[in-house]
């Protein structure tokens, strides 16, 4: 995949969170955050279902033995992203939110990077980068 692809998926991604992010939000407004996280779930699992059957894909989906468990979490971890979300939109809104999510997902990034898979090393401007991304979010916040 080219580099321009993969932004242009990283893009869509960030659209898809943003407009992802409001639309629970609202549901939570609407219900709760537990029953909004519920309802988005089941939803985009339906959504994935039909397209795995479009595509064709449903052997993959029914070889799941060499899967290990942990990679389960995923779906957890995914559940709780659209949970809290729709908890902070709240007291936040919907851009100091976002803000929060993206530097959080970046720093995590840096440490999943450098101290899990090692595939990067950390230098003085990935230091001054983290510190300008608190001080950034500081002053947006605020």
């Amino acid at each position: 995949m080219s580099q321009i692809v993969a932004i242009l998926f990283a893009v869509l991604a960030g659209g898809s969170t943003a407009l992802e992010s409001f639309i629970n939000g609202e549901l939570g407004k609407n219900t709760s955050p537990l029953i909004a996280t519920f309802i988005s779930l089941v939803v985009g699992a339906i959504f994935f279902l039909i397209s795995i059957f479009l595509t064709g894909n449903t052997n993959s989906l029914l070889d799941l033995s060499s899967i290990s468990p942990k990679f389960l979490l995923g779906g957890i971890f995914g559940g709780f992203i659209i949970y809290f979300t729709t908890k902070a939109i709240p007291g936040l809104g919907l851009s100091n939110t976002l803000i929060v999510i993206v530097v959080s997902q970046i720093l995590i990034g840096f440490f999943m990077d450098i101290v899990v898979l090692k595939e990067q090393s950390m230098h003085l401007y990935k230091y001054i980068g983290a510190i300008l991304l608190f001080i950034g979010t500081f002053f947006i916040v605020s």
